[in-house]
């Protein structure tokens, strides 16, 4: 390997000039942001969404908001990799001692993701139960998630990739539709998207529906915040996904796994990052490299947040005045009303297709969440003696089976009555919350230590990453005062 290296061309399209062409050719990059949005809108969309809408109306929608500082934090991070070549998740096994963030970050996995497929099981079996009306629910549940582990055992990024995108289209399209339908107050709505702080009490009639039970405020908002975000998981599966579609440094890099070995080892063996080039020209081709990631993280970002929006508005429009709340009873039946408003008349085709979105949008999460989980835990174990050099289709396999059999086996747990909201909210919590928190500190501080002087975050993209980090400790802050 050469002393210095030079960085590929970028896309064409992003030197070209601006004009309307160019940026819906920029369309083409939404490809892992795909995958992430359909892992993103799931089971807390549809259930903690409306269920938070419908018991604290429309003041909580900041939290949506705040959760723009987990997609700066995946930027942050995919630009670490995609300018140095070098997964951050190495750079962690190095940089501290015995590599115990990677150790925490897989004991988070490994610890929570079972706990989320046994709510996913739940979910998913009690809408294929429903929209078919035979079966036992756990049956339907695990059958589907069998289903959706074979694929991703056979199946291809692209076949991942292409899935995804019909899911979140199907979902997005719908909730927006019904929403516009409903036609709330947007003076009333949009404030509420500022109120940084804001904590609602559970209103009086709560404790007059049957089956819910009041979790923590505290709980609620950090775990519905972490539904939002951009968890753990996919944070360090983008690390991979950036070899797959090969941005970046990896452009044009015939065997992207290879290239990065080799750059570890030489940071490795030298102990900085001594190979990137100082020229004017080379550090502009290096901006413009990072322009995908960019494009794909911005449009994931938009998907989420207002798929996000329209089913706690929806939950706040239709179920407050009601005073209905979706609770461990009925899931999902509930939701039916947000889409049956798009044309009342036709309630008995709309609420198929709002069952059949529904099922395609948690298999797609399912489908999604396996893949990602696999990756990242595969990145984040390759240099603390976890993984080795265990192939990474093999170390699938192993992973999966843990995970889905764990997950069987705790979702008959949730059959003989924990709570699916309180697993979710746990889980979600700690895997996109807590462990995001970390994450993105330790991206931050590795980004201006590690990497060349100039290739490191200048003043105001520091201070706007910093800012970041602690966006998504408002809702524990704000409560405690």
């Amino acid at each position: 390997m050469p002393e210095t290296i030079s960085f590929p061309q970028p896309h064409k399209v992003v030197t070209q000039k601006p004009s309307l062409r160019k940026y819906l050719t920029y369309l083409l990059f939404f490809g892992p942001g795909a995958v992430l949005a359909s892992m993103t809108i799931g089971q807390a969309q549809f259930i903690i969404g409306p269920q938070i809408g419908s018991w604290a109306g429309y003041r909580l929608l900041w939290l949506i908001t705040l959760n723009v500082g987990s997609y700066i934090i995946a930027y942050v991070s995919c630009r670490f990799t995609m300018l140095s070549g070098v997964s951050l998740m190495d750079i962690f096994a190095l940089k501290t001692r015995r590599g115990w963030l990677n150790w925490l970050f897989i004991g988070i996995i490994l610890f929570f993701v079972p706990l989320f497929a046994a709510a996913i099981i739940t979910t998913l079996g009690q809408t294929l139960a429903w929209i078919f009306g035979v079966g036992h629910y756990l049956l339907w549940g695990i059958g589907f998630c069998t289903v959706a582990l074979l694929l991703v055992l056979i199946g291809r990024y692209r076949l991942l990739e292409h899935t995804q995108a019909f899911f979140v289209a199907v979902l997005g399209v719908g909730a927006v539709i019904s929403v516009l339908v409903i036609r709330p107050d947007l003076l009333d709505v949009i404030p509420h998207f500022f109120t940084f702080g804001d904590v609602p009490s559970y209103p009086a009639w709560v404790d007059q529906v049957e089956g819910f039970t009041r979790t923590p405020i505290p709980v609620v908002m950090l775990g519905y915040l972490g539904t939002l975000t951009v968890t753990i998981i996919p944070l360090v599966g983008y690390l991979g996904w950036i070899k797959v579609k090969r941005w970046g440094i990896f452009k044009d890099k015939e065997n992207p796994d290879r290239f990065q070995e080799g750059l570890f080892q030489r940071f490795k063996n030298k102990g900085r990052i001594d190979y990137l080039p100082e020229s004017d020209s080379e550090h502009k081709k290096a901006r413009l490299l990072l322009r995908p990631i960019v494009v794909d993280l911005a449009i994931a970002l938009v998907i989420v947040s207002v798929v996000s929006i329209a089913y706690m508005v929806a939950g706040a429009a239709l179920f407050r005045p009601e005073h209905i709340i979706p609770t461990d009873q009925d899931l999902l039946t509930n939701q039916k009303e947000i889409f049956v408003q798009i044309a009342p008349e036709a309630a008995n085709l709309l609420t198929p297709l709002y069952q059949v979105s529904i099922g395609f949008a948690l298999f797609g999460t399912v489908y999604a969440g396996f893949e990602a989980a696999a990756r990242m835990v595969h990145e984040t174990g390759r240099h603390v003696n976890v993984i080795g050099r265990l192939p990474y289709r093999r170390f699938l396999v192993y992973l999966m089976v843990y995970v889905l059999g764990l997950g069987i086996l705790l979702s008959l747990l949730v059959y003989w009555g924990i709570s699916v909201l309180l697993l979710l909210s746990l889980t979600l919590l700690f895997i996109g919350v807590v462990g995001v928190v970390i994450y993105g500190a330790g991206a931050v501080y590795m980004t201006q230590r590690v990497l060349p002087e100039r290739y490191r975050l200048n003043r105001w993209q520091l201070a706007v990453a910093i800012v970041s980090v602690l966006m998504l400790l408002v809702p524990l802050v704000a409560f405690a005062a």
